[in-house]
């Protein structure tokens, strides 16, 4: 694909973008982008567990239940798999970098309205709205950054990162036990919603569009041309004309694509007919583990006679400990694929059952910490995969259907805590039911990638 007429192809000067980001190292525009995208998601991770962190607050000062925070989580996580399919889409529609900033300014400006609520219900519609715009930026995200990426180091550049997430779901828990005492639970969804709008606004001078999209696309030329030139085209290619980002002299192109169309039925053909299901299987049930966790150790370490500032902290290890699993294990996965998600499978099942009994506070922190590695890091992981499996057309909605459908297990793990509480189970017996779904998660990791070995010896003969 170039951005030529197609009677100038034959005399121009060809810069191939796909050599380009194969041969980048991890500085200059590659390091901006990444950190750039690592904010954004680390806002994203805050914004969507700041309810979490409320929750114990809101409990005593709205005189609920704690079971009734289930709706405020799961229509919340509602509102995220509706962003992740719909924004999905539209980032292979219209562009990474606009649905990116569309999606950041829309549930900045709604968390900081969910500091003005004064009910559950309120509370409830507005984290569903909010919810839309985070679904719709991971996909995008990890799009942008995979098409930027050489693919031997793909899963390691979006680890990299996606780590913001968990770090920004961490500190959640950090802001929660010093300024709540100080401040009230308010001030956890302002601090959120303004950083957002400031992001958002930021990101229109310093994001950039997919340089493969806009080529695949053909658009925007004068674009193409800054970025390979900062990728490094003069240098690469030589020539006045590449030195001169001259577009009308010079053609570019991406020659390991496929072409096709984003639409529902693109995510079935051309080998992924049996990847996609399970690829949707395991970020259901892996997110199924990821949110009961995330949003109800806050609540559960409390009950298991945690103060609540303790219990917070407790709580935090959780994502802390997945961003420091994911970023030791990137190079794993960028070499091994899903047995990495095997492994941390079969170590994650035992671990999570140790979360429910007795053991001393010290102890408590460790499980909790070993536990985000193994459930975070899986999560990490899949987001890797994923990003390898789908071509650049189809990267945001093959991406955003797999967080999408994902989201089902997310609304269940955040559901499930209520109704097991609702059920008057000991707490101990709330995590080794939850654990239960490691082990299908080992199993179908098992089976992706005996088919991906497969597909990948048939396309070979």
């Amino acid at each position: 694909m170039n951005v030529l007429p197609k009677d100038d192809r034959a005399v121009a000067p060809a810069v191939d973008i796909t050599a380009l980001i194969e041969g980048q190292k991890l500085r200059g525009f590659s390091l901006c982008l990444i950190a750039w995208c690592f904010v954004i998601v680390l806002i994203d991770g805050y914004d969507q567990v700041a309810a979490a962190y409320a929750a114990p607050t809101l409990i005593h000062a709205w005189h609920v239940k704690a079971t009734d925070f289930g709706h405020v989580f799961g229509y919340g996580l509602l509102g995220v798999l509706v962003g992740s399919l719909l924004l999905g889409f539209m980032g292979d529609r219209i562009g990474r970098r606009l649905t990116i900033i569309n999606g950041v300014f829309w549930f900045g400006i709604l968390t900081f309205v969910c500091s003005l609520a004064t009910s559950l219900d309120q509370l409830t519609a507005l984290r569903f709205l909010a919810g839309i715009g985070m679904g719709g930026v991971v996909p995008n995200t990890v799009a942008l950054v995979s098409e930027y990426a050489p693919k031997a180091r793909r899963a390691t550049w979006i680890t990299l990162m996606f780590s913001g997430f968990s770090i920004g779901a961490g500190g959640g828990g950090a802001i929660a036990s010093w300024m709540l005492p100080r401040f009230g639970w308010p001030v956890l969804f302002q601090v959120g919603g303004v950083a957002a709008v400031a992001v958002a606004i930021v990101s229109l001078a310093v994001l950039p569009e997919s340089v493969r999209f806009l080529i695949l696309k053909g658009r925007a030329p004068e674009q193409i041309a800054r970025i390979a030139s900062r990728l490094g085209a003069a240098a690469r290619f030589g020539g006045a004309s590449v030195a001169a980002g001259n577009q009308q002299a010079v053609r570019y192109i991406v020659d390991d694509e496929q072409r096709v169309r984003a639409t529902p039925f693109a995510l079935f053909g051309n080998g992924l007919v049996r990847v996609t299901p399970l690829l949707w299987a395991l970020f259901v049930l892996n997110s199924l583990a990821l949110h009961f966790l995330q949003n109800w150790l806050p609540i559960l370490f409390n009950m298991s006679a945690l103060p609540p500032a303790q219990a917070a902290k407790a709580a935090m290890m959780f994502p802390v400990g997945g961003t420091v699993g994911a970023l030791a294990l990137c190079r794993c996965v960028d070499r091994y694929g899903v047995a990495v998600i095997l492994l941390l499978a079969m170590l994650g099942l035992p671990v999570c059952v140790s979360l429910g009994m007795p053991m001393p506070a010290l102890w408590l922190y460790g499980a909790s910490f070993i536990s985000g590695v193994c459930v975070i890091g899986s999560q990490f992981a899949l987001y890797a995969v994923a990003g390898m499996l789908y071509p650049t057309m189809l990267r945001s909605a093959g991406v955003g259907s797999a967080i999408g459908v994902g989201k089902l297990g997310s609304v269940v793990g955040s559901v499930l805590g209520g109704v097991l509480l609702a059920m008057h189970l000991p707490v101990a017996d709330l995590f080794t039911n939850v654990s239960s779904v490691f082990v299908f998660i080992a199993l179908l990791s098992v089976w992706l990638g005996w088919n991906r070995r497969r597909e990948a010896g048939e396309s070979m003969a």
